[in-house]
């Protein structure tokens, strides 16, 4: 519960807002943060704290993507031919 225009609606509104945003673009809610909101409704902090100290301290994104791996770039001589981006390129619709 919250009172119209105070401090607890506009986080309300703020989380709510940024939470549609997370399940149009993943089309859902992530798991791990149902459950740290169910813990601390259920008022087990301790519970919440630890899944919230359980994830990983990078970002997703750096992990998957920070290390580059070797890639035979003779194998993609044909996506990355210029001649044949030009050709298509030169083709009408």
């Amino acid at each position: 519960m919250r009172y119209k225009g105070s401090v607890e609606d506009r986080v309300h509104d703020l989380l709510s807002s940024r939470l549609q945003d997370i399940h149009a673009l993943f089309g859902q809610i992530p798991d791990v943060l149902e459950d740290v909101w169910v813990a601390i409704a259920l008022g087990e902090k301790e519970k919440a704290k630890k899944i919230i100290d359980a994830l990983p301290k990078s970002h997703p994104f750096e992990i998957r993507y920070s290390k580059v791996e070797k890639i035979d770039w003779d194998s993609c001589r044909n996506v990355l031919d210029q001649r044949e981006k030009e050709c298509i390129l030169k083709k009408q619709w």
